[in-house]
């Protein structure tokens, strides 16, 4: 699919089947203006969604309570929380049909929206104080609870973590500038908004991969730093080159903490990779292989939606290669004709063939495989795949430039293999065929 044809597709999708809908993002005015109304205006939404980078459905939000300034010497968060506790239980007006339960945890209100005693929505109250610095733009920078860095629907379990850890209440607390990230996502949005678009798409991705695999382990505003990282560094990228970069930088992505917080140059955001398990890493790496193959190979007119079908991919053999690996997206142009003749060559009196396109062939017999592109314009390389079938005891998959590894190649195995070529242009493959080769035995 050119490169054209599938930007459009991916924007579409993204505005229509990822973005919150308009229900969606009436609810989230509703209930903000009626906790702004019970708590005061020192309250600000934070948060994926005031970032416009959060994707339907919406499940819960954030609201931060300004409660002062930070003195942790007279600092009582039990006394905060009860007052909190009461103000919205007295005065909240709620503005939907469900019902709402109020409940306190250990460092934020949970406001939980209910159908029939089923949870459909979420709001998490926390609390928040002035540092008494601000960021490059004027805002305020807050001392939040560490809590806040861990997403609503995962808070229960770490609310546990944190009380089994026994740390003081200086350690509950750390720096943060929510308002300042939501005026970097802003700004860069209205300069090219694309940036939200690949960013939902690539966070629901990941939570199809959390679904799938407990093993997989990336956080959502890491992913979203990494891609404002690319924009910054591009601003005129567009959602397919930012989408191809972010998935083909994810061994690098993981394999360090690299982006630093904000409120906090010591710290950095994607601290967590540090621990990431070995299997842990190997997943990622599968999901993100399986997603650029469905990429790889989307065919020409198809949707986009089948790209977030999470799935994980394990190559058959060390020596299997994608374009991919070498930062060659697959954006086939067609009227790029790429055709592969796959002669086979006399042996014992046989004589020399034209292998079929299904490819059937005895074992023992040499292949010499030659491709032709009938293309406007020369391209710049030829490359060419050998896959053999992944029970063979040489599964192979390596990517060769000119011709493929062995020329002619020699048929050994039983199974059903391919053979590809991919003809490049300016780095991008813009054509390519496949030769199917069938083995059995004579």
């Amino acid at each position: 699919m050119k490169r054209s044809e599938l930007n459009a597709k991916l924007r579409d999708h993204a505005r229509t089947a990822l973005s919150p809908s308009a229900a969606e993002q009436k609810l989230v005015d509703n209930l903000f203006g009626a906790v702004r109304f019970a708590l005061g205006n020192t309250c600000f939404l934070i948060g994926s969604y005031p970032r416009f980078t959060a994707a339907t459905p919406l499940h819960d939000i954030d609201i931060m309570f300004v409660a002062g300034r930070y003195d942790i010497a007279a600092l009582n968060p039990g006394a905060l929380l009860s007052k909190l506790q009461e103000a919205l239980q007295t005065r909240f007006r709620n503005p939907t049909a469900y019902d709402v339960a109020i409940s306190r945890q250990t460092h934020s209100i949970t406001m939980s929206f209910l159908a029939n005693g089923e949870k459909r929505f979420a709001i998490d109250v926390v609390p928040a104080f002035t540092s008494g610095t601000k960021n490059e733009f004027g805002d305020e920078i807050f001392w939040v609870p560490e809590i806040l860095e861990t997403s609503i629907r995962k808070r229960a379990t770490q609310y546990v973590k944190l009380l089994e850890a026994k740390k003081t209440e200086r350690e509950w607390w750390l720096r943060s500038d929510p308002l300042g990230y939501i005026r970097i996502a802003a700004d860069l949005n209205a300069l090219n908004g694309d940036f939200r678009k690949t960013t939902k798409f690539i966070k629901r991705w990941k939570y199809n991969c959390e679904a799938r695999s407990d093993d997989f382990s990336l956080k959502s505003f890491h992913i979203e730093q990494v891609l404002l990282e690319i924009y910054k560094q591009n601003p005129g990228v567009s959602i397919f080159d930012a989408l191809f970069g972010f998935l083909y930088d994810i061994p690098k992505i993981i394999a360090q903490p690299q982006i630093r917080d904000r409120a906090n140059h010591t710290k950095f955001i994607d601290d967590y990779v540090k621990d990431l398990t070995g299997q842990q890493r190997k997943r990622i790496i599968q999901a993100r292989d399986y997603f650029l193959i469905e990429l790889e190979n989307i065919p020409h007119n198809s949707s986009v939606a089948g790209l977030l079908g999470a799935g994980f991919h394990e190559r058959a053999d060390p020596a299997e290669q994608y374009l991919f690996d070498s930062r060659i997206p697959a954006l086939v142009d067609p009227s790029a004709n790429l055709q592969i003749t796959a002669t086979v060559l006399p042996r014992d009196g046989f004589r020399a063939f034209v292998l079929s396109a299904l490819g059937i062939i005895n074992i023992d017999r040499k292949i010499q495989f030659r491709a032709n592109i009938d293309y406007g314009h020369p391209i710049d390389l030829q490359k060419w795949k050998v896959k053999n079938d992944n029970k063979s005891p040489q599964p192979r998959g390596e990517i060769t430039d000119h011709v493929t590894r062995n020329d002619p190649e020699l048929t050994k195995y039983n199974g059903s293999h391919f053979v590809e070529c991919y003809g490049i242009k300016d780095g991008v493959c813009i054509a390519r065929a496949r030769q199917n080769v069938v083995l059995k035995h004579a």
